[in-house]
């Protein structure tokens, strides 16, 4: 999302700044989608880059503050962004966590839908 929204003309030698998110839905089989359970991350470009590092401290910071009583599963399904999503950091930061974990949850699966033939519930926020 570009800020300010302007005509071409009006920002010819200025430059736009674009706001970053990366979105997290918390849901199980039979949730529904509400605002309870969408948590939005978001910076300007100016302060850092959608990267891989970004992704995985969202991600650390909502599993840390999510009650997992009971779960000995958790599954994050993300979209299959190379640079984001499929990078050791990630990963590094997912087996941090296991560690750290509440020590009823065992086990924790990272699932890449087939591309192009799936959608993952943060999509039904952008649409």
């Amino acid at each position: 999302m570009c800020l300010p929204k302007t005509p071409d003309e009006s920002a010819y030698y200025s430059r736009q700044v674009n706001l970053l998110n990366f979105t997290i839905v918390q849901a199980s089989l039979k949730s529904k989608l509400e605002p309870s359970n969408v948590f939005a991350y978001c910076w300007l470009e100016n302060s850092f880059p959608k990267a891989s590092n970004q992704i995985a401290s969202a991600l650390y910071h909502r599993l840390q503050n999510t009650e997992l009583d009971g779960i000995k599963t958790v599954r994050l399904i993300a979209d299959g962004c190379a640079g984001e999503n499929k990078k050791t950091t990630v990963l590094a930061m997912c087996s941090k966590w296991l560690a750290e974990a509440p020590c009823h949850a065992k086990t924790l699966e990272i699932i890449f839908p087939i591309v192009g033939r799936s959608f993952i519930p943060p999509d039904r926020i952008f649409a």
